[in-house]
């Protein structure tokens, strides 16, 4: 199979660029594989998430250009319309200030027709939009790969596809297929958007670990983007404050870069905590510190998957998050992990100390951990992938 992933750019930290390089590698064990990148703001580096040399990456920003000043002024205004009634504006007016224009969808249609390519995916809404829209135009198959839950893009003012849902009604049908990330989610596309050929298949764990954790270490952990909204910074401060009153002895560890660090530093600084939080910076030797502690905290306001989760769980680290559509779906409450009500700081802080003082379940919980990551390995899902494609 001949297969183009289009994407702004796979050369950026995150975890949707985590996880297409590790799906595009390991596709290209058996496929050819072409990454095209929109957005030329980043050079290409392949050591970033250990992108395979076999994998083909064009960086082009001359198909879909960037947003000129002008451009950008009108996407705000938009925006901002759009924040204050969704009703507002019509599909004419959307598709000309968020999506490429007839001679930029003119470029993309001659690019993949030339490339030959059987399968064309476009990673995120706005570019399952984007190839939705050649579907007629391109003899390739196409298909959306969605990175983030149907609340997160639909139902969550002022976020990503607020205000937006006409144009996924409308154009994501035209889709061969659709990749989402959650049971509930693939429900939600086949109901709401009629989208064809929708299927769950979750993201693979990026690395194998035979350390485990022995949940001994007196470390809290966190690790993502520096997001203060989107990872509740906010929360996870409130939480571990809580907990360090009690516990004084343990340490919360964050791992992770964003545009939040300051807000981060400051919250911590707020609480007078600061002798008891660490952070470091990313790293590609993440299991280190999955190993060296004993309860992951995940703090999300919505997470479409929860790759972190998963991972600790492949070392066997018990993980309490609040509950959304992406932790829902990986952790078993009370077996794999635990589950809280969202935004619950009180009972989150006392399930974390429950676990501080009970080593017993925090071993059981770690078991569990393990057994469930078996879900996530990278080889069960690629067969996934491949069973998938070929069926369309």
């Amino acid at each position: 199979m001949n297969i183009c992933f289009i994407t702004g750019t796979i050369f950026n930290l995150g975890g949707v660029q985590r996880v297409l390089s590790v799906v595009a590698s390991e596709l290209s064990k058996q496929h050819q594989i072409t990454v095209l990148c929109t957005d030329s703001n980043f050079k290409q580096d392949n050591s970033l998430y250990n992108l395979s040399k076999d994998v083909n990456v064009e960086i082009n920003n001359n198909i879909i250009k960037p947003k000129s000043f002008r451009q950008k002024l009108i996407c705000k205004f938009v925006k901002a319309m759009n924040n204050i009634n969704k009703e507002i504006l019509n599909e004419k007016i959307l598709m000309a200030s968020y999506y490429p224009s007839k001679s930029e969808l003119s470029r993309l249609i001659k690019y993949l027709n030339k490339g030959d390519f059987d399968y064309v995916i476009g990673v995120e809404g706005y570019y399952s939009i984007v190839v939705a829209l050649i579907s007629k135009e391109i003899r390739a198959k196409v298909l959306g790969w969605e990175h983030n839950s149907y609340f997160s893009y639909f139902e969550n003012k002022n976020k990503y596809y607020w205000g937006q849902d006409l144009l996924f009604k409308k154009y994501m049908p035209l889709l061969d297929g659709c990749i989402v990330l959650t049971n509930s989610d693939r429900e939600k596309y086949n109901q709401i958007l009629k989208v064809n050929n929708c299927i769950t298949i979750y993201n693979p764990l990026s690395f194998k670990s035979n350390i485990k954790t022995n949940c001994s270490n007196k470390n809290i952990l966190f690790v993502g983007r520096l997001l203060e909204e989107q990872k509740g910074l906010d929360l996870l401060v409130e939480v571990f404050n809580f907990v360090v009153k009690q516990k004084d002895e343990w340490k919360l560890v964050i791992v992770g870069d964003g545009p939040d660090y300051k807000k981060l530093t400051n919250l911590i600084s707020e609480k007078g905590i600061e002798k008891s939080v660490q952070i470091f910076p990313h790293t590609n030797k993440i299991s280190d510190y999955y190993i060296n502690s004993s309860i992951l905290l995940s703090t999300s306001r919505w997470e479409g998957f929860g790759l972190v989760i998963t991972e600790a769980m492949e070392c066997g680290l018990p993980v309490i998050a609040f509950e959304n559509s992406g932790p829902k779906e990986i952790i078993e409450d009370g077996k794999s992990g635990v589950l809280i009500k969202y935004g619950d700081v009180k009972a989150m802080a006392e399930k974390t100390i429950d676990l501080i003082e009970n080593k017993q379940l925090r071993n059981g919980i770690s078991k569990g951990a393990v057994e469930r990551a078996q879900n996530f390995d990278c080889k069960t899902i690629i067969e996934k992938w491949n069973q998938y494609l070929l069926s369309l």
